[in-house]
């Protein structure tokens, strides 16, 4: 991803493309491509971005209206990809990352079956109004996390993830170190 968005122009540029497929209406998020771009932004550093493009798509497109599930629901995509993004994740597909965003919920839960380990996501200043959607600082089992996803041994481990909220952008999860793997670097 960190060659794509060198190639595209950097990532002010990147962003603002991404901003353009957003804004403009080309992009159609019934369709599973379209996935990936609401949470393209964390690569480029701008995770506070996708937490905005996440919180407008799924309380706009799927929701318990008549429409409320765009497109088709191949194989559970469409189902999936709302849940998770409910629960403030996006898995990036052939890694063990998700992609980190506020959850929808004050508190969510995750219990592996396997391992009988508990992975808990907090949001510290929840806002049920959905305005503080942006994350200001972070903490794993206490410890400070900059990082703007998290591998999959959270969910094998367990652990408490906190997410303090805000109203406005932060520097948090936008540093180059706290940049999803990439196969080239940042």
């Amino acid at each position: 991803m960190s060659l794509l968005i060198k190639r595209l122009g950097g990532a002010q540029l990147f962003t603002s493309r991404l901003n353009y497929l957003h804004d403009s209406g080309i992009l159609y998020v019934g369709d599973e491509q379209a996935f990936l771009t609401v949470f393209q932004f964390h690569y480029a550093g701008r995770p506070a971005l996708s937490a905005a493009r996440s919180h407008f798509y799924i309380p706009s497109q799927f929701n318990t209206s008549v429409s409320g599930i765009p497109g088709n629901d191949d194989g559970g995509a469409m189902g999936s990809f709302a849940v998770l993004s409910m629960m403030g994740l996006f898995p990036v597909h052939g890694q063990d990352v998700y992609l980190i965003t506020p959850p929808f919920f004050k508190e969510i839960s995750i219990r592996n079956s396997v391992t009988g380990a508990v992975a808990t996501i907090r949001n510290l200043n929840f806002d049920p109004t959905y305005k503080a959607i942006y994350i200001q600082s972070a903490t794993r089992d206490g410890k400070p996390w900059t990082k703007n996803w998290i591998g999959h041994d959270f969910f094998n481990q367990g652990g408490v993830l906190e997410l303090e909220l805000g109203l406005t952008e932060s520097a948090w999860g936008t540093q180059n170190e706290d940049l999803p793997p990439s196969m080239s670097h940042y």
